[in-house]
């Protein structure tokens, strides 16, 4: 009996050995593998890798490797990543098992950024348009504003100039506004100048919210729209390093075609016979004149650009981190012009429990050294370069400084070569945006988030102008010294708490929170002359002149948010935000912006599914919202008060200092308000195949804020602001993508279109019109604000053409009186509009807008066994451009260089239609309030191109490089246009000079050569 447990005892022990040895044995079994991206072959990072029906899972690493220990053999894994497609594997035994991605296709499933939080996109009630970092990767231009035109419906994206470092200006869904209308611009949650100065590397996402629905939760500082911009987060697994490295050439697209100086010397001799006068010295003898200085080819060049942008990203389960180098130098296509910037980011973000704290930190420094600004007719260094005279030489040994210039009878123009070496404009902006938030998540749905940041920038400007002597006019005998320096700090307190939850097939997301935002500014700008040579700094100097003034406001805000979805199907959305400025009076001080919106799934309705239809998913939407502008300035509801005036008392005159009122008052100012209504569908069609995507939309701007003209006996020259005003924009947009894969070749299609019709409503300023600013030539306006028609419209004379005959012109009069009794043949007929029998500002008619009927997209993608290619075009149709350079080139009246279209004037071939040279035009030729400079300034631009190679894997991993890819890219390469300037899209000035180009520096074409690398 004792052997029998004995025997018992050893064999149960053993088989308890064994099977624990099987149960280990399978427990210890581990898959490995590689998850690729199926289209572009390259190792995807954080992919979710987990046994179906278990707990049991891991992500794939920085080399897209993962490792997983499982028990069932007969086990089934599922790989999920955002963005892609969800596969699941059967393990069927198998110790190592690959897998390759596919990117998920339905836009609808998208995830997209809206105030204070995010969404799928299926579940999105208002306009919200998304750009990936992807769409940005094809993009050669480092200014983040131009990376975006042309790829978002509705949105305006203008360049601010052309010059090393401008920027752009953006418009959401037209001008609704007299005064600023730039979007509200937040990067990870923080509000921004502009995007200017960010590296698109950097760029995770950009979130265009357009209608009220969408922005409403932003409230007063989102009446132009929202571009929300997320940078790079951090992904768990190791170190990730990525370098992207550019370099090439800029230069003009074109140049202006101008006389030489024999030309030159025919035309002007023609001008002054014509009106009876002896020719100028200059122009004497023109056939042994020869061609003289061409002055463009002496200020362009052919300029280097470079860019270096080195980042790293990686992390664990709780810490996750991203950071990033960036430095980008450019040359500008007119000399003595360049643009410096430095970016550092970094960002991370950690977990522990119920917390999450995280932070954004952006440093930026520019410098640029500025085209200066020039006396004289030129206005700039463009404007000289364009209007001097090529006979007169570039140097002169015995000036003061070694310059020459126009002399005799030719005294405004300033040698252009002489402003770039004698002036120094140079500019350093240094600015921090720091950004910290907490997060903690109790009772299973709350979320509460306190978001706190600041953005600092100082901005430094020296001008320094040294003694010098110009030609026979223009002097300066002591060296001249002014610095400008300016201080702003914006600082914001976020509070959030939100709700989450889910019952059956209901779904809420309740939002509520509470903001404090202050802003404030400081500018001191201090001016010396007769400081020693080359001498710049201003410590020392006497009594140097010193000016400044400190601005600050504060905004402070309630709001909430609730979103209700059922069934995936149904989902409605309130929104209300409660504003305070202290830029509008107690009274007024508080602004209610409400909005309400809902989605209906149709695609997912049983009666629309059993139709068979090539459609996957169909969503309809609608919306409604108010929201508010306070953008009018500080203070303007009080009457200012400017100290230190003096004024004489008492015999004998004694001087008394004291103060008066500068400003008047904005009585009775309140906020300007904007309704907007949206109807819109998103439509996905084979799979997301083909995705579309329509809005309509009607938004109405009331109570306009503007200022208004007072008369002079007030005692005060600056009008206040009054509300005083109504504008419409309405129009529909549509967007289009296409993609498709035959064999191993992909490609994309991607398109927009948008039209916009916007009219003032009401003016309640008098006369019902306003000038705009930035559109008057030699103090002619020519852009107004007039009831019934777009916002600053071109309001000009018509012309009519030349009159052929001495009976032409008798015939042109009125009761017997010559409406043109200065004309003579070969002079331009304008049309009396207004039948007064004169010809002058007030025959003026509306001639068209600076605002297109239509603005477009389209960029094509494709790629082939590891070879790329990007095109990208943009274009706008039926938008005006006055060209005010030709109001100086073609208007012979002036001893400036002039356009070579005056050789085929009147004076030359009388069957031209250019008029006749005369240097007195005594009849108005050149009036600048005539339609004879409007041009129409259509175009379509070949954006971007750009061809690429990744070298295969299998090559780069012998030398650890995860991707190499090499391109070549141009941007800007050609323009297709009737306008005769060099460039389109480059206005004077802001909204009130739209559509005027005036000596603006042009748009450059580049091309370069680039190097990506991933470690």
């Amino acid at each position: 009996m004792k052997n029998l447990r004995s025997f018992i005892t050893s064999k149960l022990g053993l088989s308890i050995f064994i099977l624990m040895s099987c149960i280990g044995m399978q427990a210890q079994n581990t898959i490995t593998g590689t998850v690729k991206d199926s289209k572009s072959d390259q190792k995807i990072v954080g992919v979710t890798v987990s046994v179906k029906g278990t707990t049991n899972g891991t992500v794939t690493d920085f080399d897209g490797t993962y490792k997983l220990n499982v028990t069932d053999p007969k086990g089934i894994l599922v790989f999920t990543y955002v963005g892609y497609s969800t596969i699941e594997e059967a393990i069927n035994g198998r110790d190592v098992i690959d897998v390759s991605l596919k990117e998920e296709s339905n836009a609808l499933n998208e995830v997209v950024v809206i105030g204070y939080g995010s969404v799928k996109k299926t579940s999105a009630t208002g306009a919200i348009a998304s750009l990936k970092a992807k769409q940005l990767d094809a993009q050669s231009n480092t200014n983040l504003g131009s990376a975006i035109q042309g790829k978002v419906a509705g949105v305006s994206v203008e360049s601010a100039g052309g010059g090393p470092g401008s920027g752009t200006r953006i418009q959401i869904r037209g001008a609704g506004s007299l005064n600023n209308n730039t979007p509200l611009i937040l990067v990870d949650d923080i509000q921004v100048a502009s995007m200017n100065s960010l590296s698109p590397n950097d760029i995770e996402s950009i979130e265009v919210l357009k209608d009220a629905a969408a922005a409403a939760i932003y409230g007063s500082r989102a009446a132009n729209g929202v571009v929300i911009i997320t940078t790079k987060n951090g992904k768990k697994g190791d170190i990730k390093v990525t370098l992207d490295v550019f370099g090439g050439v800029a230069s003009v697209t074109k140049q202006l075609d101008l006389l030489n100086q024999e030309q030159w010397a025919k035309v002007s001799n023609a001008a002054y016979a014509a009106a009876g006068k002896a020719p100028l010295d200059i122009a004497l003898n023109p056939e042994v004149g020869g061609a003289g200085v061409n002055y463009q080819d002496e200020i362009f060049r052919t300029a280097p650009t470079q860019n270096y942008s080195l980042g790293f990203l990686g992390g664990s389960d709780n810490l996750k981190y991203s950071m990033s180098l960036n430095y980008y130098n450019q040359e500008g296509v007119i000399k003595e012009t360049n643009y410096d910037r430095f970016n550092m980011r970094v960002k991370s973000d950690y977990k522990k429990g119920i917390f999450k704290i995280g932070e954004t930190i952006l440093l930026t420094k520019e410098k640029r050294k500025e085209l200066p600004g020039v006396p004289g007719q030129g206005r700039n260094v463009l404007g000289s370069a364009i209007t001097m005279i090529p006979g007169f030489a570039i140097y002169d040994e015995n000036a003061i400084g070694g310059y020459g210039g126009a002399s005799g009878s030719v005294t405004d123009i300033f040698n252009p070569v002489a402003a770039l070496n004698l002036f120094d404009v140079t500019s350093d902006t240094y600015q921090a945006l720091l950004n910290t938030y907490v997060e903690a998540s109790f009772f299973k749905d709350f979320k509460y988030k306190l978001n706190v940041g600041a953005t600092v920038s100082e901005y430094k400007r020296d001008n320094y102008t040294p003694r010098y002597e110009v030609g026979g006019f223009f002097k300066n005998l002591d060296n001249d010294l002014s610095h400008t320096d300016e201080f702003n700090l914006y600082t914001q307190v976020e509070n959030t708490l939100n709700y989450t939850k889910s019952f059956g097939k209901s779904y809420v997301n309740a939002l509520a929170g509470y903001t404090i935002y202050n802003n404030g500014f400081k500018s001191v700008v201090s001016s010396v002359s007769g400081i020693p040579d080359n001498i710049y700094v201003l410590a020392g100097a006497v009594q140097p002149a010193v000016t400044g003034y400190n601005l600050e406001n504060n905004l402070v805000s309630y709001l909430g948010r609730v979103i209700y979805s059922y069934d995936s199907k149904y989902t409605l959305s309130a929104t209300i935000r409660r504003d305070g400025s202290s830029r509008f009076s107690p009274d007024n001080k508080w602004g209610n912006f409400p909005s309400v919106s809902a989605a209906w799934g149709i695609g997912k309705e049983t009666f629309f599914t059993n139709l068979k239809t090539p459609i996957t998913d169909l969503k309809l939407r609608a919306s409604y919202g108010v929201l508010g502008n306070q953008e009018i300035g500080d203070y303007q509801y009080l009457g200012l008060i400017t100290s230190g005036i003096s004024y004489g008392v008492g015999e004998p005159n004694t001087l008394w200092s004291g103060n008066i009122q500068t400003d008047s008052p904005g009585v009775g100012l309140k906020w300007e308000s904007t309704e907007t209504a949206d109807f819109g569908l998103d439509l996905d069609l084979w799979n997301g195949k083909l995705q579309y995507t329509f809005d309509y939309f009607n938004k109405q701007t009331s109570d306009l804020l503007l200022r208004v003209p007072i008369p002079l006996s007030v005692g005060s020259n600056n009008n206040p602001y009054t509300n005083a005003g109504n504008v419409t924009n309405k129009g529909y947009e549509m967007s289009l993508t296409y993609n498709e894969k035959i064999g191993d070749f992909n490609f994309n299609v991607t398109g927009n279109f948008s039209s916009i019709k916007n009219n003032v409503d009401e003016l309640s300023t008098g006369s019902q019109v306003l000038e705009g600013s930035g559109g008057s030539f030699h103090g002619a306006p020519v852009t107004y604000s007039k009831v019934g028609y777009p916002i600053y419209s071109f309001f000009l004379v018509d012309t009519d053409g030349l009159f052929r005959s001495q009976a032409e012109i008798d015939a042109h009069s009125k009761n017997g009186t010559l409406i043109q009794p200065n004309a003579q043949v070969g002079d331009i007929r304008y049309i009396d509009y207004n039948g007064d029998g004169e010809i002058n500002g007030e025959d003026r008619q509306y001639k068209g807008s600076a605002f297109p009927k239509f603005e477009y997209g389209l960029r094509l993608q494709g790629d082939w066994k590891g070879i790329d290619c990007t095109i990208a075009l943009q274009g706008v149709e039926g938008n005006k451009i006055y060209n005010g350079n030709n109001t100086d080139l073609q208007t012979v009246r002036s001893n400036i260089n002039y356009s070579a279209a005056t050789l085929d004037s009147y004076t030359f071939n009388p069957n031209s239609n250019f008029p006749r040279l005369d240097i007195d035009d005594k009849n108005n030729n050149g009036a600048d309030y005539s339609d004879r400079f409007l041009e129409d300034g259509s175009y379509l631009r070949i954006k971007t191109v750009q061809v690429g190679y990744t070298i295969p894997n299998s090559i780069t991993k012998q030398v650890s490089v995860d991707k190499c890819r090499i391109y070549f890219a141009g941007d800007n390469l050609y323009t297709f246009t009737k306008y005769s300037g060099y460039n389109p899209d480059v206005s004077a000035d802001a909204l009130g000079g739209r559509g005027i180009d005036y000596k603006s520096y042009p748009l450059s074409k580049t091309i370069l050569f680039g190097l990506q690398l991933n470690f």
